[in-house]
């Protein structure tokens, strides 16, 4: 027996950033089971979006001596059992999808989708964040980063990702 699923969507979805664990799911029965993000970011000027920014004649400055830097133990158990297989059917119809900038386990699903277990970690420092957009300038800066640590990053991640598709 079949199991008959139908989606529309007529428009537009328009994203100009996607940035850690972020995710767009469209459609019958998209699962994203146990995701899980952790980290530890610096920024002294952080991201820049949009049209005609300037930045002038700025001094960053990025300080993070830690002895021991974002010691991250991420044991999460994730365990999914799908349903008995009814060979499920999606249509989709779709006007556009526009994804500009996508980033560390950003994701964008579309119609019958299983995801389990995605996990995203990380220590970052900017003294200047992303620029994203038209037009921006940047001009007599200094941007310093200052990032000494004994040890940095420490990240164990010991998921058990148990899935059972159909």
């Amino acid at each position: 027996m079949k199991n008959s699923s139908q989606f529309n969507f007529i428009g537009d979805i328009n994203v100009q950033t996607m940035q850690r664990q972020s995710g767009i799911f469209i459609g019958e029965e998209n699962n994203a089971i146990g995701w899980s993000t952790h980290g530890k970011e610096n920024n002294v000027i952080g991201g820049i979006s949009g049209q005609s920014n300037l930045l002038f004649h700025n001094i960053s400055i990025l300080n993070d001596p830690d002895f021991i830097d974002t010691p991250i133990d991420d044991r999460d158990i994730n365990i999914s059992f799908g349903n008995p297989s009814k060979e499920d059917v999606s249509n989709i119809t779709l006007g556009s999808v526009n994804v500009n900038t996508m980033e560390q386990n950003s994701s964008v699903f579309l119609g019958n989708s299983h995801v389990t277990g995605m996990d995203a970690n990380e220590k970052v420092n900017y003294s200047q964040g992303a620029v994203f957009g038209n037009q921006n300038q940047l001009l007599n800066n200094v941007n310093t980063n200052n990032d000494q640590d004994f040890i940095d990053g420490i990240m164990e991640d010991q998921d058990i990702k148990i899935a059972n598709l159909r």
